[in-house]
């Protein structure tokens, strides 16, 4: 597999080198912080109404106020740095918008997420910042100006929310839409420095590199944070997906960002962590060329994997292999396709590269892991030492992320250990296996070949 990406240097240099300090979210490949209480209708991935002017991307965010709410907000967290020079004008904050009409007012509060309350004003408010518009159904980039700082008690460094406001202090639901938020750097951003490793398509942290432009899930569909940061997926973002109950095939359709597509090479396999409330679910994932020429979009492969576990994290597993050399810019994920549920469901790491939480030989406590031969004909033995007494789980399963055989569950003492798995009776292909040591958990990958 290979993600290719075109990418044009003065289009970088202009987005990065001028107007405010850091994109927080650009609805593709950037999304910082997490996002709150919101008063409206937010839906984050939403496709451009008007990708002209200046803003021509692919996906902006769409946003209905709440009529009535005076003081309607969207909540965006992230620990910031120091914001002196906000204060004095030396950095700015901007957004794209396409607003309803000119002379509406668009306000940023700065704020202590802990100090801040409903009903407390100034108190926590560290700075406020205007903007108004002066179009309508046009995308236009808004600078916003200092106004004013209601608590002057409030530290410059002690700053960890974003409150954003459309068309403050009027009862309305208007649409708005929004897209390319630049506000202050984050005192921590652990993304800095990363570059894009073309093995991960998604990962909703530091490899953004897909552009969702349509789902039937509509506000239902948003990243946060994982609520379940244990098992076969540890990491601190996830997408959040409430199935459409009204559409039998409920999608999720995106783009490889930039202008990118993805090469299918001999071999491939995608995989993709799922928590499925209730098990089994068919999850399916359809790679398609859509020739964005008013033809029809074409499936190249669409492939099928169950879950077997309820409310935990698992790895499904997808052989795309037998379409090697073909192009794709398109990716259509369905969960439970054929059926009107509404489950709540969390992805992540939709990925060429196997997303384990480690290897076996990083799990704590475990040393010298050797699993042998590999390729296998009948035995594969599986050795390692423990430093202490443990729970330990040995699974197989196949492509599918079906369970194929519970090698060993129980307990093991310190010192070396030696597990036997007969393959005898196993077809040729490709399994994984887990290994569990007392609840961190770890895979491999096995090749039988008779």
């Amino acid at each position: 597999m290979k993600i290719v990406y075109t990418t044009l240097l003065f289009v970088l240099f202009f987005a990065f080198g001028l107007g405010a300090q850091t994109i927080w979210d650009n609805f593709e490949d950037t999304r910082k912080g997490t996002y709150g209480f919101i008063s409206g209708t937010f839906i984050p991935y939403f496709e451009n109404p008007d990708p002209s002017g200046v803003n021509n991307s692919q996906v902006a965010a769409s946003y209905n106020r709440n009529p009535g709410e005076l003081f309607d907000v969207i909540i965006l967290d992230g620990q910031m740095a120091d914001l002196s020079d906000y204060l004095v004008g030396a950095k700015t904050l901007s957004i794209d918008v396409w607003s309803p009409a000119p002379g509406r007012t668009v306000q940023i509060t700065l704020e202590n997420s802990i100090l801040a309350e409903p009903a407390n004003f100034p108190t926590g408010r560290h700075s406020v910042y205007l903007a108004t518009t002066s179009t309508s159904m046009a995308w236009e980039t808004l600078t916003f100006a200092f106004d004013n700082q209601p608590d002057a008690l409030m530290a410059n460094d002690n700053v960890d929310r974003i409150v954003l406001l459309f068309d403050p202090n009027t009862y309305n639901g208007d649409q708005w839409y929004w897209d390319n938020l630049s506000a202050p750097e984050l005192a921590d951003d652990p993304c800095d420095g990363v570059s894009v490793n073309d093995e991960i398509i998604m990962d909703f942290e530091c490899q953004q590199n897909l552009n969702f432009t349509f789902s039937q899930s509509g506000i239902n569909f948003r990243r946060i944070l994982n609520p379940d940061q244990s098992g076969a997926n540890t990491s601190d973002y996830v997408a959040m997906y409430i199935r459409n109950g009204e559409e039998e095939d409920d999608v999720i359709i995106a783009r490889p960002n930039v202008t990118g597509i993805i090469n299918i090479l001999s071999g491939d396999i995608i995989y993709l962590n799922v928590w499925d409330p209730g098990a089994p679910t068919n999850v399916r994932v359809s790679l398609q060329s859509n020739p964005d020429d008013g033809n029809a979009v074409t499936e190249i492969i669409g492939v099928d994997a169950m879950t077997t576990a309820s409310n935990t994290w698992e790895t499904l597993t997808y052989d795309v292999s037998s379409v090697a050399g073909s192009t794709v810019n398109q990716i259509v994920i369905l969960f439970d396709p054929g059926n009107f549920t509404a489950d709540e469901y969390y992805w992540d790491n939709l990925s060429f590269t196997e997303p384990t939480t480690s290897t076996v030989e990083q799990l704590k406590g475990v040393n010298n892991f050797i699993a042998y031969p590999n390729p296998t004909q009948e035995i594969t033995t599986f050795e390692y030492d423990l430093n202490i007494s443990s729970e330990v789980n040995l699974t197989i399963y196949d492509l599918t992320g079906k369970p194929i055989e519970t090698v060993f569950n129980g307990t093991k003492n310190p010192g070396h250990q030696k597990i036997n798995w007969n393959a005898g009776a196993i077809a040729n292909g490709i399994y994984f296996y887990t290994l569990s040591i007392n609840g961190q958990i770890a895979s491999g990958k096995l090749t039988i070949l008779k």
